[in-house]
């Protein structure tokens, strides 16, 4: 009986060291973590030591004191990151301006009398319904490139828009026939931005472009794109990267004034680091 009892201690015993064992070694692990992390805010490496405070919380869940600690450390590090993010965004903000501000002059807006969104076109270029054959570049009110096909006085099933140079060209995506507006056996479509991904860019690295193929699924046309098209639709495309821009590092600053506004406000509340160890 006495054996007994002295086995059921000596396991116990065992039991309550391992237990202290498996603590030492989360509360060491999670205090390296700690320790990392806070090395990482000193050198201005702020996503680092987000990312090992999120290691930390994740690997060591009971380690509530050391968790606690380290809330002060990530709201030091969101407002370290916010700030560098607002300097940098704020001289991309600046370059995007100056392009578009440099562009905005040669276009116009379009009202739509029919209730539909306005457009902006390059100054010169009409705004009249397209009557011959060929495409037109327009930029939308919300900065996005499109373009508008026209094919006169046939019915080809449009379905895209190739643009040659040589044996080079690029190609919009194929369009759904939904699309396809027909009066009077004439087809018109417009493709939309992203139907033209990389179109833009192909276009301005091709000086020489001189042919615009409107693609059907019963045949194909072929119009001249002479040097002022070519320039219309880089213009276009040019002026919608622009618009992106600044929108985008608009945001982007938005973004990082409302993470640095947060990061301050937790600072604000959560104790000091020698009233934390207390």
């Amino acid at each position: 009986m006495f054996n007994a009892i002295n086995k059921t201690l000596l396991a116990l015993s065992l039991s309550a060291l391992m237990l202290c064992s498996c603590g030492d070694k989360a509360k060491e692990g999670a205090s390296q973590l700690y320790a990392e992390s806070k090395a990482a805010l000193e050198a201005r490496n702020y996503q680092g030591a987000i990312t090992l405070l999120d290691t930390l919380n994740t690997r060591y869940p009971d380690q509530t004191e050391i968790r606690r600690a380290a809330l002060r450390l990530r709201a030091s590090a969101m407002e370290g990151m916010a700030t560098d993010s607002i300097s940098a965004g704020d001289a991309a903000l600046a370059q995007a301006t100056i392009n578009l501000d440099a562009l905005r002059p040669n276009f116009r807006h379009v009202d739509s009398s029919v209730g539909l969104d306005g457009y902006f076109l390059p100054n010169g270029v009409s705004d009249k319904v397209m009557t011959a054959t060929g495409i037109q570049a327009r930029v939308t009110d919300k900065g996005y490139f499109y373009i508008v096909a026209n094919v006169q006085g046939r019915a080809i099933g449009l379905r895209a828009i190739e643009l040659t140079d040589g044996s080079e060209r690029v190609s919009s995506s194929d369009i759904s026939s939904s699309r396809i507006v027909k009066v009077e056996g004439s087809e018109s479509a417009s493709f939309n931005p992203e139907d033209l991904v990389g179109v833009g860019a192909w276009l301005e690295s091709h000086p020489k472009a001189n042919k615009v193929i409107l693609v059907g699924s019963k045949g194909n046309v072929s119009v001249k794109m002479d040097s002022k098209l070519r320039k219309e639709i880089v213009d276009c495309y040019l002026f919608s990267e622009a618009l992106q821009a600044q929108r985008s590092a608009s945001i982007k600053r938005e973004k990082y004034e409302r993470m640095l506004a947060t990061a301050r406000d937790q600072l604000a509340n959560l104790p000091l680091e020698n009233e934390e160890n207390k």
